[in-house]
């Protein structure tokens, strides 16, 4: 019978361990005794090398570091030979940025400080004395845990924010090509006829030497139109500029909507980049939610341009990875249902200025031509705002408009932080030439709030818009006014366009709250109200949205309920409530988790208050490796039109070439639905063509992994993973910070070593950068060995392959764990200096050998006295 293998191994860990908690270049001396060791010539294994400590190998190795017992970083360290029993780590001049630690001005100067450096290596390739270089401070490395504590006097320690990473350090990335996609077919059909549709997204990008190329685009056919169309819309060139902590972009961007309108631009943006600062702030999109009542059609649009569509289940979903353009235009929502019926809504996009620390500022400056189809001419732009922390009470901001048809704008503004909430206060004055008329001008005034109350833990929210007087023009407006004029265009009423008759905001009002019910240790789940009020000059029109829900959970699951009002342009009100239910299906097996099979119930039910209602029931199931994901619903409308009964299901499988997901629905009304889905990535770099199953976007940041031989180890605990090519891309990186890298060996095919598990990058925005892992593609092997003697080989004994390389060592009983085994050859065992302190073992793997896992076991082999010229000693 073989001897365990997770014996084995834990044995040889128990050695490792016991031997010297860790090596210490001043550690204490430690004399083992040979008597604790039980078995038959355990008196003749040699312990002396580990008398000063667990000696640390020569060569290159994953090391994380600890300065005065805090994480630092994470490294690939360098292990040099000094001329003691165990190697010392280098430490470089790039390394010691890395540490945050500060360098004395006289390091390049005195020799003494320098460990070692190679006759055509740079300074800051040198390794570094730290016993010279920082008095009092001292090393210690386990080379178990690959671990290494430096102590070092606080006086050199720079002082840094949490998640800062020194300029220094920033990776440009490699050279290479990527391109995102997304892929949907629908068709539809019923008592009217059918329809087809194809949709067809695409995000391209290429990486040359610190340059970021990138483009958008899509191509839609629908067959009821008989027609394509192919949008094109971001195409530009960026570059970081780390000196001035910014960004330069040429081509076509859009202006952020944070003081003026936004608009798109064909030109060059210069703006500052705070994701490089220690306060790290990031981007803000809305989450789109809504309700589908059957396997329906979603599609995003902003400004006219297609941005996302995607194919939903029915009952209420959810879009928040939305990567739309600026920040102050709203989303246009369209939901196509199975039968062919659509419905629209809007959500609102923008923001709302952001306090700054004293001190610090944020400007961006554009120029370029206004890039928008709707206008025939298209006028030039000039644009510039500056923001600035005037205390920890006031940030003041500014901004200037100039268009090369006459349109002037200027905004000065006031940001408070008081105890009572955040204000921010702005003035805007236009000033427009129309053409054939006169010059108007107007002011716009705008307030904004926000407050976090934390006695009832109340998120509020408002922001109101008032434009004072009917002169006054925004710039979206003024664009749209002059081309309209220009054009000869007439208005609904048969009226060519002029100040007199254009509808333009007068007066709006948003206001959002959220507000927790808990109290104490009970928590009666959350409430929510939006309200969204806008009126306008030239109509006595009122565009009015409220909306109310709550949700919370219990033991058997959670659900919600949502009110909502909306009137149209004729004043009519459209009510909806929708309440929902959803049950996890573990209640029904003691709450235990299931691993496959379906694992929820869901419910619904949604009415107009008009006589119109839908009911809708659904189950979701995964797969245990969660890449499968199905689910199967029925759904009951009736009131508007006759009743119907339908019927559908939906499925997707993640693969490592992308997502593929289907569905399909039938209902009593005769009308069919089907529809077929794809997205997915691949980066072409020097190593080939490398797939992965995330969408990368313009704006990702990302990794390629390469970790020869490790098939299907997965990436930072993501659905992406490594091919049989020995590479794997993840996009889940934050830009100039460090990031840790990771692979999950469990859900590894193939039987290879990875010397280390995890590792780090520390991007730019946009770049590509490479992490590899080194592997030892070697096969494993638990040899079973017993000497010609028939006496037991020692515990911890050395073995070596024919080239004398180090292969494993022994365990007790007579097994070894060795990597790297040929089909066949000799294997030397050393436990000594001495001749007869050593044997040879022949062996042959057989075309079908004994496997424990991914290892094979070779039992009853025979170790005999080693031949003279078999030497090993050199590879020691």
């Amino acid at each position: 019978m073989p001897y365990n293998y997770l014996y084995l191994c834990c044995l040889a860990g128990l050695m490792a361990n016991c031997l010297v908690a860790r090596t210490s270049y001043a550690a204490e001396a430690v004399e083992f005794d040979n008597a604790f060791l039980v078995g038959e010539n355990a008196h003749s294994i040699d312990l002396s090398r580990y008398k000063d400590g667990n000696p640390a190998p020569v060569g290159l190795f994953k090391t994380t570091v600890y300065i005065n017992d805090q994480l630092s970083s994470n490294l690939m360290m360098d292990f040099v030979d000094i001329g003691e029993k165990s190697a010392a780590p280098c430490l470089t001049l790039k390394q010691l940025h890395q540490l945050h630690l500060k360098i004395p001005e006289d390091v390049e100067k005195e020799e003494n400080k320098l460990l070692s450096r190679s006759a055509n290596s740079a300074p800051s390739d040198a390794c570094l004395n730290t016993d010279k270089l920082y008095p009092q401070s001292s090393l210690a490395y386990n080379s178990g845990d690959q671990r290494l504590d430096m102590s070092v006097p606080q006086i050199w320690l720079i002082k840094q924010y949490d998640n800062y990473v020194d300029p220094s350090l920033w990776e440009d990335g490699i050279n290479a090509a990527m391109l995102s996609y997304n892929a949907n077919a629908y068709h539809n059909e019923g008592d009217n006829g059918s329809g087809d549709s194809l949709y067809t997204g695409l995000n391209a990008g290429l990486n040359l030497f610190g340059w970021h190329f990138r483009a958008r685009g899509n191509f839609t056919w629908d067959s009821d139109r008989g027609s394509t169309d192919i949008q094109y819309q971001d195409r530009y060139a960026q570059h970081d500029i780390p000196a001035l902590r910014s960004q330069l972009r040429l081509g076509e961007s859009n202006t952020t909507g944070e003081t003026f309108d936004s608009v798109s631009l064909r030109g060059v943006r210069f703006y500052s980049d705070e994701r490089m600062l220690p306060p790290m702030l990031t981007g803000y999109a809305p989450v789109v939610r809504g309700v589908a009542n059957t396997n329906a059609k979603v599609t995003i649009a902003q400004d006219g341009y297609k941005i996302y569509e995607t194919t939903v289940a029915p009952g209420p979903f959810a879009i928040d990875d939305l990567s739309p353009s600026g920040y102050g235009s709203d989303l246009q929502v369209t939901v196509e249902e199975a039968d062919g019926s659509r419905r629209t809504f809007s959500v609102p996009f923008s923001s709302v200025v952001q306090l700054l620390r004293p001190g610090t500022a944020r400007w961006d400056i554009n120029a370029g031509e206004i890039n928008q189809d709707t206008l025939r001419d298209k006028p030039r732009l000039l644009q510039g705002t500056y923001y600035y922390g005037l205390s920890n009470l006031f940030t003041g901001y500014t901004g200037v408009q100039i268009t090369d048809n006459d349109y002037v704008a200027g905004l000065m503004g006031l940001g408070m932080n008081t105890s009572v909430g955040a204000f921010s206060f702005d003035l805007t004055h236009s000033q427009t030439k129309i053409p054939d008329d006169a010059t108007y001008s107007g002011q716009s005034y705008r307030l904004s709030y926000s407050k976090m109350l934390s006695e009832t833990n109340t998120s509020l929210n408002i922001a109101a818009y008032r434009y004072s007087t009917q002169e006054y023009l925004g710039l979206n407006d003024a664009m749209t006014l002059i081309n309209n004029i220009n054009s000869h265009d007439l208005n609904d009423d048969g009226e060519r366009y002029s100040m007199g008759n254009f509808y333009r905001a007068r007066n709006q009002i948003m206001l959002s709250v959220n507000q927790p019910l808990k109290f104490g240790e009970k928590d009666y789940g959350s409430l929510y109200a939006n309200l969204n009020w806008r009126d306008y000059w030239q109509t006595v029109y009122t565009q009015r949205d409220y909306s109310l829900g709550y949700s919370n959970s219990a033991w058997w699951g959670s659900y919600s309920l949502n009110l909502q009002r909306s009137y149209n342009e004729d004043n009519d009100a459209d009510d909806s409530i929708y309440v929902s239910v959803s049950i996890p299906l573990n209640i029904l097996s003691g709450g235990e988790r299931r691993h496959s099979g379906f694992s929820s119930f869901n419910a619904s039910y949604n009415t107009d208050m008009k006589g119109g209602n839908a009911f809708n029931a659904s189950s979701n199931g995964n797969s245990e490796d969660f890449r499968t994901n199905y689910s199967i619903n029925t759904a009951y409308t009736s009131g508007r039109g006759p009743e119907t009964q339908s019927v559908g299901a939906y499925g997707s499988y993640e693969s490592q070439y992308g997502t593929w997901s289907a569905s399909a629905s039938a209902a009593s009304d005769n009308s069919r639905q089907y529809s077929l889905n794809t997205d997915g990535s691949f980066v072409l770099h020097s190593g080939g063509l490398t797939f992965t199953n995330d969408s990368i976007n313009d704006t990702d940041t990302v990794v390629l992994v390469k970790a020869p031989g490790a098939k299907g180890a997965r990436l930072n605990a993501g659905a992406s993973s490594i091919d049989r090519w020995g590479y794997g891309i993840s996009n889940s990186l934050t830009p100039y910070r460090e990031n840790n890298v990771s692979l999950d060996i469990n859900t590894m095919e193939n039987d290879v070593e990875l010397l280390s598990t995890s590792g780090t990058s520390v991007p730019r925005y946009g770049a590509v950068t490479l992490v590899n892992f080194e592997t030892n593609e070697g096969r494993s092997a638990i040899l079973n060995i017993k000497r010609h003697d028939s006496s037991v080989i020692p515990l911890g004994a050395d073995v070596y392959d024919a080239e004398g390389n180090s292969v494993g060592n022994m365990g007790q009983g007579g097994q070894a764990y060795v990597r790297g085994l040929a089909d066949n050859g000799t294997l030397k065992i050393s436990w000594g200096a001495k001749p007869d302190r050593s044997c040879t073992v022949n062996y042959i793997v057989p075309e079908n050998p004994t496997m424990l896992n991914k290892t094979i076991y070779l039992d009853n082999l025979m170790c005999n006295s080693a031949p003279a010229h078999f030497d090993t000693e050199n590879k020691k």
